[in-house]
């Protein structure tokens, strides 16, 4: 997967804006290879959590906001456990990448 590197701070000093992720890229820059593959590494779990955080907000918004909505309405046990039905349903559906 090749992606970016928001920020990356260089042994100089100096900080780099949109690095891609290619291992020949960070190695041309100064950095081992070993280094270069812990920063691709790092930006892919980025990448996933961010993927992971957008596809839950559009789940969230379509699916679970409404019947919280309809639960602070109606203020019945059922409609409150329909919404966190919902929201456990979306987070088991798009679990957090792990962070180690």
């Amino acid at each position: 997967m090749t992606g970016f590197i928001k920020e990356l701070l260089l042994d100089s000093g100096e900080t780099l804006i949109n690095v891609p992720t290619d291992r020949p890229t960070l190695v041309a820059l100064g950095f081992s290879e070993a280094r270069a593959d812990e920063l691709c590494l790092d930006a892919e779990r980025v990448a996933k959590s961010v993927a992971v955080g957008a596809a839950r907000r559009a789940l969230y918004v379509a699916e679970a906001d409404p019947l919280f909505l309809e639960w602070q309405y109606d203020e019945t046990p059922e409609k409150e456990k329909a919404w966190r039905d919902k929201v456990a349903e979306i987070k088991a559906l798009y679990p957090l990448p792990d962070r180690t």
